[in-house]
């Protein structure tokens, strides 16, 4: 797994190739970070870091102002598999952003608060 600040508007990025990824069926992880206030990571009620990704559909025209993608949760814990949960499946980028812009969470439970109220496109 690594990370890397993008520059610009693209932030951080988070990424993990499929051997680093269990439970994700086969595929990894390569998306923007969404941060919480004063860091980079989102800590779960047990206090372990969590990356929390937005990340696109295989396939998308990333120059379209519709990207569509996944929210997810990925462990941050180094020198294990990455182990990812889906937060928010088939959502709008443009939706998930403006929801973590405006609700601004600050650990794990709140971002799986804010992603549970994207609305998923019609």
């Amino acid at each position: 797994m690594n990370w890397r600040e993008a520059g610009g508007a693209g932030g951080v990025r988070f990424a993990a190739p499929p051997e680093e990824v269990a439970d994700f069926q086969g595929r990894g992880v390569d998306g923007s970070a969404y941060l919480p206030r004063g860091g980079i990571l989102f800590k779960d009620a047990d206090g372990d870091p969590w990356w929390v990704i937005f990340q696109e559909t295989p396939g998308t025209d990333t120059r379209h102002t519709h990207v569509r993608g996944d929210v997810l949760a990925c462990t941050a814990t180094h020198d294990e598999l990455v182990h990812v949960r889906v937060l928010a499946a088939d959502v709008l980028q443009v939706d998930a952003d403006a929801a973590f812009r405006q609700d601004a969470p600050v650990s794990l439970e709140d971002a799986a608060d804010v992603a549970a109220r994207i609305p998923r496109p019609g």
